[in-house]
């Protein structure tokens, strides 16, 4: 994977509407999609997720923008869901999208049938990294959603997106999943 400094992306890039905007002119996507990347302290791996996502997802021919969102400052531990859920309300100010896609920065996509989208059946979400080569493509556990996660705006409602008490890496996402299925209807 390559790693280009921001200003070469942004001129690879230039058919990019304003905030990381694409869709395709040849057809209409099935779902619009937002991919929101929880973020600090990490521009080596920001630079390398922006370079190969956007040719990714264009492929694919995804109505889509990219919303990266960075807790500032470094007093306080990083708080993923807190930003993940800044980055959904942000999305659904700007676009009607239909589907959402938790991404953290360091996950790249690595086989490019693997399509970014929600499950058309509102009972289930989709984990989208589920082996992942960093661990040997080896499944962690059942439960595992970290890493990509597409969800529906109504199943984000439904459990009202991330906590916002976890503080440092690991759990939240565990916390979404646990939720999920807990929930009447699901």
């Amino acid at each position: 994977m390559r790693s280009l400094k921001l200003e070469e992306i942004e001129e690879e890039y230039k058919d990019l509407w304003p905030g990381g905007h694409w869709r395709p002119k040849e057809c209409k996507s099935r779902q619009k999609v937002a991919i929101v990347v929880p973020y600090r302290n990490r521009e080596p791996h920001l630079r390398t997720f922006l370079h190969n996502i956007h040719r990714f997802l264009q492929k694919q021919q995804l109505d889509y923008a990219i919303f990266v969102v960075e807790q500032m400052g470094n007093k306080l531990p990083f708080n993923k869901g807190r930003m993940t859920n800044i980055g959904v309300l942000e999305a659904l100010r700007v676009y009607p999208f239909d589907c959402i896609i938790f991404h953290d920065v360091d996950t790249y996509p690595e086989n490019d049938n693997l399509l970014y989208r929600c499950s058309t059946d509102p009972k289930y979400t989709r984990h989208l990294s589920v082996y992942l080569e960093r661990a040997k493509y080896i499944e962690r556990y059942a439960e595992f959603v970290g890493g990509v996660l597409a969800l529906t705006v109504e199943q984000i409602r439904k459990v009202n997106g991330y906590s916002n008490d976890f503080w440092g890496w690991g759990a939240e996402d565990d916390d979404l999943n646990n939720r999920y299925f807990t929930i009447d209807g699901f």
